[in-house]
């Protein structure tokens, strides 16, 4: 591919206050050739944002097309539309777009672009023959749109390798994707988000929460900026994961909250569904089942205000359903849980989604226990556990060793590291681990209370903190007495589960509250 990124222009088109119309520009070649320049800079510095207000541009040009020239630049429009559309997370017309191009049989210069989309789209959209056919382009040559496109691919690789459960491959292709991020050519920073939350997955998987943490730590600004969505959604379900792995519930919600409100306004709904349902799941957890009904209800209403042709489909909705089957578990599963979970579970097997059916087979396995079928809530029990065993999975577990502790601890006692074979050490490290954490869980219920955010007067006064006041400058601010700043202080701490003002200040910028 030959296309070089173009220096920053000293007026971006959408600041030219742009016709609705193209006809109504005394020029709309050179127009247009200012805003394909424009395109083509922010898709080379990974600017999310540019990158979809110059879609919307692009789009109107391209149904306008015989406004311009008899040279309309069909194929460079149609490739970056394709491109835009990823951001979007419409995978569908990402895809038609990129084949309608090559079939053209005149877009050779996008030829390398188009190859990443469509392995970018088959990937959403589960079709893994073709996507395993795209092989991978040459070696990045010397100009910095040819390497961007060397670092998507890899990390688009990377991400359906950890969904495979083929974690070493997955580590392989994160890592070379971070290497050409640190090339002399210096790649934009944007371009190793998603091989880092990759990484950071693999961490995690494995139970190496503090590096997974240390990964992430600071990322999730630069994922609302430019990130795409599979960045997001790996930083904010994982950061969330990680802060009820440390015992910071309220961090926790926090993260999940702010993932769902730039769900919203970056328009991915899969984004909002995924925390949601996360949100669920950490209130059944802490026992909060009228919590997690709520957040259940807030979710269905924002399915259905969706517009069809946004609204999740297929095995998309998996989040959603599983928050419901999660809930029916909560009350007392029944035979139709059990039904709908291994249906949800043939779903994932057809899509070719193993990481889901181990989840789904965890939950099996507890609903079919609760339910006193016991040897068929141990069969699926071996089942994902020997998927674990191989994969190298762990946290899996852990994260819901609440629902399945009771078949685990009784599936040891009647068959014993013996005959469990290779799963012994492994069966018993997953029945070690929680109790590492059963104190910090239980400390959590008694001294703190879940909260939402951090109260309005509360905000202000870690505000006045970044800014270095003390206490009684602050008290002195907001005419307030020393002590209540001091009250005011703790509260934030414990919510921020920090330990000083410090931690307190970097934890809410991260959290974007301040």
């Amino acid at each position: 591919m030959n296309l070089l990124p173009v220096p920053p222009l000293a007026t971006h088109p959408a600041e030219l206050g742009w016709p609705r119309h193209w006809h109504d520009l005394d020029d709309p070649d050179g127009a247009l050739r200012v805003l394909l320049d424009s395109a083509w800079h922010a898709v080379a510095t990974l600017k999310g944002t540019d990158v979809l207000a110059a879609m919307a541009m692009l789009r109107h040009a391209f149904r306008d097309r015989e406004r311009f020239s008899r040279d309309f630049p069909c194929d460079e429009v149609e490739t970056l539309l394709a491109i835009g559309s990823l951001w979007e997370d419409n995978a569908e017309e990402a895809l038609l777009r990129a084949q309608s191009v090559l079939a053209r049989g005149t877009g050779a210069r996008y030829r390398s672009a188009l190859a990443t989309v469509m392995k970018f789209a088959f990937w959403r959209t589960r079709d893994f023959r073709p996507f395993y056919e795209l092989s991978r382009g040459k070696a990045p040559r010397g100009n910095a749109m040819s390497l961007l496109i060397a670092i998507a691919e890899l990390s688009v690789e990377a991400a359906a390798e950890a969904e495979q459960l083929r974690f070493k491959l997955a580590e392989r292709l994160a890592r070379d994707a971070l290497a050409l991020c640190n090339t002399p050519m210096q790649a934009e920073t944007y371009a190793s988000l998603l091989p880092t939350c990759v990484l950071a997955q693999l961490h995690y998987e494995a139970g190496a929460v503090d590096e997974a943490d240390a990964l992430l730590r600071g990322r999730l600004s630069a994922i609302e900026e430019a990130g795409a969505i599979e960045s997001a959604l790996i930083a904010y379900i994982l950061s969330a994961r990680i802060a009820v792995a440390k015992g910071n519930q309220n961090i926790a919600l926090l993260l999940l909250q702010r993932g769902e409100e730039t769900g919203v306004q970056r328009c991915w709904p899969r984004l909002v569904l995924r925390c949601k349902a996360d949100e669920v799941a950490l209130h059944l957890h802490e026992s909060r089942l009228d919590l997690a009904e709520a957040t259940f209800q807030q979710l269905q209403n924002f399915c259905g205000s969706l517009d069809t042709k946004i609204r999740p489909k297929g095995l998309d909705k998996w989040p959603s359903q599983m928050a419901e089957l999660r809930l029916q578990m909560a009350n007392g599963p029944a035979t139709s849980t059990v039904k709908s979970l291994d249906e949800l579970r043939s779903l994932a097997l057809h899509h070719n989604h193993p990481a889901l059916v181990v989840r789904l087979t965890i939950l099996l396995s507890s609903a079919l226990h609760t339910l006193g079928q016991t040897t068929q809530a141990h069969v699926e029990l071996l089942a994902a556990l020997h998927q674990g065993a191989n994969a190298g999975l762990f946290r899996s577990f852990i994260d819901d060793m609440p629902l399945i502790e009771a078949p685990l601890k009784q599936l040891w006692r009647s068959s014993g590291a013996r005959h469990l074979g290779h799963l012994g050490p492994y069966v018993g490290r997953l029945l070690a681990a929680p109790l590492l954490h059963s104190s910090t869980r239980k400390k959590f219920r008694t001294s703190h209370r879940l909260v939402e955010s951090l109260s309005t007067r509360e905000t202000i006064i870690l505000r006045l903190m970044s800014l270095g006041l003390s206490n009684k400058s602050i008290a002195r601010e907001l005419q307030i007495t020393p002590e209540t700043v001091k009250s005011h202080a703790k509260h934030i701490f414990i919510k921020l589960a920090s330990k000083n003002r410090a931690e307190a200040v970097s934890r809410a910028t991260e959290l974007g509250l301040i």
